[in-house]
């Protein structure tokens, strides 16, 4: 098995810029050294990231004089250029944020071991939900309440001490919020502290819901997921009949909105709209090339969307467009990210990897830019690679990167690989639960953006106009904001399994206001009958900076 990656070079796309030379510098906040703040040159995409001790270093020409630099939860900064000795450059903490956000290298965890079927495994690394579900069967004449059933379910942390009001959450569910699960008990809802009432000795099974189902079937008490637990008599053990008989209707999720379709949102710059006028290739080309010689043509907006435009004319000619971005932005991660993301929507696998590859030999301690190179590597039929690098990532395999925050989005990929391509790769080396049979998943949501600290909600409703909202803002979820810069990744995934028929809508509201040279984009990927031969995938490039008002970015049919 292959264990590290060759990083494939992206020489053909190199840029010069003249005289250059390098100046170094630490970025602090209140005496601590800041790892993985955004240092970069003003209005251009040459940026680099601090290291573990708040160091950077960044090439600049003579023309460059002011550097921009970010870290989330503190607050943007410019500063002079100054050449020739070591920049301090000291931020200070983001006044409207309750709680300070400081990262200050990274401390090394004493590994917790545990016994697997593939031998003692970090209890930490294994981020993937197996064994879902406890029958009788599993219950012992020495689990004495119904939190020490449930303590022996993976991805279950149980806190306090028992008789003294215990709680539950599922730990590594990153499908749904991380709100504490609710509690159905034959069919009636509570919270957890009915859980304290049940005999263990009357339970049949224990369930544990946690993708975004749970939600929409249980409004805002599934928020966090829910156990299921079914009972011998129906009488759930030694709870009362009046607790029993406690309403079932969920209130407050009802979806009674009318909004716009992306597809009719007008977003068309004044560009294009000069373009959609031209009634010949040569007439069009012109209009882009002279715009390219201007300062306005440097930014990404404008060669994702005259790549978009010229595909009606030529696709070659529309992808080389695309190469433009790579060789103005090479060294940027968030630009290249773009990139790739209309590659992909093109189904241009084998450039794609040649890109994630340049992302990750810039961003190496990046989680999700060795998950974002996997699943290119399978795209483009390089399997083994595929394997290799998701084995790393559900096992935390990767030196010096916390993969945790991606583990389950990657298990879901890697089970995924291993039911369409399983006789291309190593699979005797892996456990046994990695192997079961039947893997599937009626709707799966993945969402994934160039730029990790950026707010906005996402909305799903299902056909009896129900829905779910997560969101993604620094005043909602801060702490998982927090986790994603930390860890370095961009991305979420929602599973609905068991999904109701009818129309479903994907509901997006963004409340950034960005600059245009190098805005945020979001990758929308939805399957259906994920792991199945039925399989469909539908990929959409949305641009993020031109949504002022909350619109429906997908709808569709589940049979």
């Amino acid at each position: 098995m292959k264990h590290f990656l060759l990083f494939i070079s992206l020489c053909a796309i190199g840029i010069s810029y003249g005289q250059e030379q390098t100046i170094t510098g630490v970025v602090t906040a209140e005496n601590n050294k800041i790892q993985g703040a955004t240092v970069s040159v003003k209005n251009s995409f040459n940026e680099t990231v601090t290291d573990k001790d708040g160091k950077f270093s960044l090439k600049v020409s003579d023309d460059d004089n002011v550097l921009e630099v970010f870290y989330f939860g503190l607050e943007y900064k410019e500063v002079s250029i100054n050449r020739g000795q070591i920049m301090n450059i000291s931020l200070q903490r983001d006044a409207e944020l309750l709680e300070e956000v400081l990262l200050v290298g990274k401390v090394k965890e004493k590994e917790e071991l545990v016994e697997t079927a593939y031998g003692k495994q970090n209890k930490k690394a294994l981020g993937y939900s197996v064994g879902q579900e406890l029958t009788e069967d599993d219950i012992l004449p020495s689990d004495v309440n119904t939190f020490e059933l449930l303590r022996k379910m993976p991805g279950v942390e149980v806190y306090g001490t028992a008789g003294l009001g215990q709680s539950v959450l599922f730990t590594k569910n990153k499908s749904i919020t991380s709100a504490p699960p609710g509690v159905s008990v034959d069919g009636a809802v509570f919270d957890q502290s009915v859980l304290a009432s049940i005999d263990p000795s009357a339970i049949t099974s224990i369930k544990l819901l946690k993708s975004l189902n749970s939600t929409l079937r249980y409004g805002q008490l599934g928020a966090g997921g829910m156990i299921l637990i079914t009972t011998k008599v129906g009488g759930g053990g030694k709870i009362s009949v009046q607790e029993k008989v406690k309403s079932l209707q969920v209130k407050g999720n009802e979806y009674v909105e009318n909004l716009q379709l992306i597809e009719n949102y007008n977003t068309k710059s004044n560009f294009l709209i000069e373009l959609e006028k031209s009634t010949t290739f040569e007439e069009a080309n012109k209009l882009f090339q002279d715009k390219k010689n201007t300062s306005a043509g440097n930014t990404v907006p404008f060669y994702m969307e005259s790549s978009d435009y010229f595909k009606r004319w030529d696709k070659e000619y529309s992808l080389e467009i695309l190469t433009n971005i790579a060789k103005m932005a090479k060294n940027n991660p968030k630009a290249l990210k773009a990139y790739a993301y209309k590659l992909e929507e093109r189904g241009e696998f084998k450039k794609v990897v040649s890109i994630y590859n340049r992302i990750l030999a810039l961003r190496p301690d990046s989680a999700q830019a060795y998950r974002d190179l996997a699943l290119a590597c399978e795209a483009a039929g390089d399997y083994e690679t595929a394997f290799t690098l998701f084995y790393q990532i559900v096992y935390n395999k990767i030196p010096n990167v916390d993969c945790t925050g991606i583990q389950e989005l990657a298990y879901n990929e890697f089970r995924h690989l291993l039911a369409f391509h399983k006789l291309k790769v190593p699979y005797k080396t892996l456990p046994n639960e990695m192997l079961t049979v039947g893997y599937k998943q009626d709707i799966r949501i993945v969402v994934e953006w160039t730029d990790a600290p950026v707010d906005f909600d996402m909305q799903y409703v299902s056909p009896d106009n129900k829905f779910f909202a997560w969101s993604h803002t620094k005043f909602s979820n801060q702490k998982q904001l927090e986790d994603e810069v930390k860890s370095g990744y961009a991305v979420k995934e929602q599973i609905i399994d068991d999904a109701k028929t009818g129309k479903w809508l994907v509901n997006l509201q963004y409340f950034e206001m960005e600059q245009s040279k190098n805005p945020t984009y979001m990758k929308y990927t939805i399957f259906q009958d994920y792991g199945l031969p039925s399989e469909t995938k539908t990929i959409k490039v949305i641009p993020l900076f031109t949504i002022n008002d909350k619109v429906t970015i997908d709808t569709f049919i589940n049979d």
